[in-house]
């Protein structure tokens, strides 16, 4: 049977005591013929190492031990655990991490496929994209979030989310997730994501100055970037005058652009200018 039903669903879970957790995003992928999409999408190899983030029922997991070398799967759910460790206990290139995948240390994989909890959708993908050496990600988001991911700059999904995470990696849509492949049934859609590091391109001189400039301007995605300047400007106690010495240091920029159309290469050339100015003791330290 492709799909589980709903009834062999609840039989699973309060053989293991669990009760889904909304808090914690727990919808349980039950379609077995979308986790084999999800598992060709990632490509696995002999030489792969794969995190799954979220056993739940294991319907992607048993995917995954097929395909996998080795295979390890964080699950915080204790009932889930004793469940996933049921299913895998004569699989031995399955190993079940149990614990907050916001805060046990990884373990060294290349690839990373899962449904992830949509409650930590963005500490998670963060959390992967600066802790581990990936080749390649296939995850499954709330629609909404997984076009703010794949946006283009100008378009009204383009956000701080967009900028932040294009700097790291980009994204391509795989595909799309109905509510009923899951247990309990969400409200929203869902969308499955490929992503692999960005390697080329402009990088910021200083990160650091380069995230804390998106997180002031970024509040104000629809005002001109010279506007949006001098909020972030009067909002950290600067001289808002200081707006011309970053336009001016920077080329192909006017001030006249809407913040939300600006690239990335001009967002980094941007924040280079500002990096510039703070060495040079002309604006305040960030």
């Amino acid at each position: 049977m492709i799909l589980l039903s709903n009834r062999e669903v609840l039989s699973l879970l309060q053989k293991y005591s669990v009760i889904p957790d909304k808090k914690r995003g727990q919808n349980f992928l039950k379609d077995r013929y979308i986790a084999s999409k999800i598992v060709d999408a990632a490509r696995i190899s002999k030489n792969d190492r794969v995190l799954e983030i979220g056993g739940g029922l294991g319907v992607l997991s048993q995917w995954l031990a097929r395909d996998s070398p080795k295979l390890y799967i964080i699950e915080i759910e204790s009932g889930l655990v004793r469940m996933l460790r049921d299913v895998f206990s004569d699989q031995e290139n399955v190993n079940i991490i149990e614990g907050d995948a916001l805060k046990v240390e990884f373990p060294k994989v290349n690839k990373v496929v899962a449904n992830l909890p949509y409650s930590i959708s963005s500490e998670i993908t963060f959390r992967i994209l600066q802790e581990i050496d990936l080749d390649l990600a296939v995850l499954m988001y709330q629609k909404e979030f997984a076009e703010r991911l794949v946006a283009e700059p100008g378009s009204r999904e383009y956000s701080r989310l967009s900028v932040d995470f294009q700097y790291f990696a980009y994204a391509e849509k795989v595909m799309d997730v109905p509510s009923y492949a899951f247990y309990p049934e969400p409200s929203v859609e869902s969308t499955v994501v490929k992503i692999r590091m960005r390697k080329t391109g402009v990088f910021a001189k200083n990160e650091e100055v380069f995230f804390k400039f998106i997180r002031g301007v970024y509040s104000y995605p629809n005002k001109q970037l010279r506007k949006a300047l001098k909020i972030w400007l009067k909002n950290i106690g600067a001289d808002t005058n200081q707006v011309s010495l970053v336009l001016n240091g920077t080329k192909g920029v006017s001030g006249k652009e809407r913040l939300r159309s600006l690239n990335q290469e001009k967002l980094v050339a941007l924040s280079d200018t500002i990096s510039d100015l703070i060495t040079r003791g002309r604006f305040p330290p960030l």
